[in-house]
């Protein structure tokens, strides 16, 4: 899975996070437990927004990514870019957290701050590390890169609503990246074999296959989304799906 989606979910997992999560109801095989006949959070959310999802599920870069033998389909610089911007999203909703008043919660947000630079330094180093280990991208050529239009505006949409709205609905708003690209690579392999040696398929479509991160996430929503449910609550994660479904797909067109 992509590092995007580690950090999202290492702050879901982390027993020292500032947000204490409700352990979800699971049966004796480990699996989830949800009222009978009763609709995911997830899958509400879709089904109220089912245009823009499956203009996200069959967007051009990752329909031609998976099919193109060449390897002009390479979003690893800019998912540097990307995590750079998402790993202050990620703190400033920490710190919307009641125990990032305390000492304690400053301790441990220091420590999820420093775990999660990791990832960005993790990303870095597979950038310009040389192939086949790495990606190859001369290292004064990746440090010169600028963030294009399209992800300025998705990482400050992200880093506004880190500040100002809730821990429970920024999880929302990763559903399209989470749970999302995980979907998209099931879709393409779903459709047959794809281009197998490039980039792509290496970096991206192999990673997004492992569906645990997709699990984790809806699990949690879904054991969890009870405590925060009201009829204006609904709306805006309905607003706050479309609206991450919308930016996640202008980000992979500027790909192309």
């Amino acid at each position: 899975m992509s590092r995007r989606a580690a950090i999202i979910i290492h702050a879901l997992e982390s027993q020292k996070g500032p947000f204490k999560l409700k352990a979800p109801m699971l049966d004796a095989d480990g699996t989830l437990i949800k009222k009978r006949d009763a609709p995911t959070l997830i899958e509400e959310l879709i089904a109220e927004n089912e245009e823009v999802w499956n203009n996200f599920l069959t967007n051009e870069f990752c329909t031609l990514g998976y099919k193109t033998p060449a390897s002009d389909f390479d979003d690893t610089y800019r998912d540097y870019l990307y995590l750079i911007e998402y790993v202050r999203f990620v703190h400033y909703r920490d710190l919307q957290e009641p125990s990032a008043h305390t000492k304690e919660g400053l301790v441990n947000l220091l420590g999820s701050v420093s775990d999660n630079v990791d990832y960005v330094e993790g990303n870095y180093e597979t950038c310009i590390t040389p192939t086949p280990n790495g990606i190859g991208i001369p290292e004064e050529e990746l440090l010169n890169e600028k963030p294009s239009p399209a992800l300025l505006g998705y990482t400050s949409w992200e880093q506004l609503s880190g500040i100002t709205d809730d821990s429970f609905s920024n999880f929302v708003r990763a559903i399209p990246c989470v749970y999302g690209w995980n979907k998209i690579a099931e879709k393409l392999q779903s459709e047959g074999d794809g281009e197998q040696g490039t980039l792509f398929y290496k970096s991206w479509f192999q990673a997004n296959l492992d569906d645990s991160y997709a699990s984790t996430l809806s699990e949690y929503l879904e054991a969890n989304h009870s405590t925060y449910d009201s009829p204006g609550n609904k709306d805006k994660w309905s607003v706050a799906f479309h609206e991450a479904c919308q930016f996640e797909t202008a980000l992979f067109a500027a790909g192309l």
